[in-house]
């Protein structure tokens, strides 16, 4: 591995780092332990749940669904921190190669950066009327803020192009990423119609998004090996 990239690496990984402790020094409580650990299941569920992106060996899961859910409901040190641990879940969870103690850091560090720059960029809609635009916009961040710290280090190690390398892997998939947007903002709403178990209820319809999602990617990498 380059020096370029083996700085980059630990680059993100110390941010990724100052931000988690940023975030629980600003508000190290969590507000609501019953809604957190939900979350937190379900996210680490969901983590176990992995679409294999072609070019690259990483994947997707559905736990980012629960991230935006964690935006619009909960505070920034309880997303990150749900975010960080499901990284790790994913990680672990049946790996294709076993990885390594820096490329877990390296993805819970990116998934920090990413949540908690979603989670303020979703600040910037305030009235509730416009929660939808809320998280279509935090999906927008997460995903790109994300895939872009990825397809770097990726770009890094194999000497390529960084757009060619985000192209190949990602841009297929920001559909999925303001579908998922759409399934929070409407779990979200419903919450407050109906309740909060109620409308986590509705979560596993998600399963459709992921079945579509991982067929699709599936005929991408067969077309890729024809």
């Amino acid at each position: 591995m380059s020096i370029g990239a083996r700085t980059y690496i630990w680059s993100v990984i110390a941010l990724g780092l100052s931000i988690l402790i940023a975030c629980a020094s600003l508000d190290p409580h969590i507000h609501n332990t019953a809604r957190f650990l939900q979350l937190l299941v379900l996210a680490v569920l969901a983590s176990t749940f992995k679409i294999r992106l072609p070019g690259v060996h990483g994947t997707m899961s559905l736990n980012f669904v629960i991230y935006l859910i964690g935006i619009s409901t909960l505070t920034v040190f309880e997303t990150v921190m749900i975010a960080a641990m499901a990284t790790v879940a994913q990680s672990l969870w049946r790996p294709k190669t076993r990885p390594d103690g820096m490329k877990i850091a390296f993805n819970m560090s990116a998934l920090s950066i990413s949540a908690s720059a979603a989670f303020y960029a979703s600040q910037l809609i305030v009235p509730v009327e416009t929660r939808v635009p809320a998280l279509v916009l935090a999906a927008t961040v997460l995903f790109t803020v994300n895939t872009w710290l990825i397809s770097l280090v990726v770009a890094l190690t194999s000497r390529q192009s960084p757009m060619i390398v985000w192209r190949n892997c990602n841009r297929w998939i920001f559909v999925y990423y303001v579908m998922g947007a759409g399934v929070a903002a409407l779990v979200t709403a419903y919450s407050h119609l109906v309740g909060w178990n109620q409308a986590l209820a509705m979560l596993p319809a998600t399963y459709l998004m992921y079945a579509y999602c991982d067929g699709y990617i599936a005929k991408v990498r067969e077309a890729r090996m024809a």
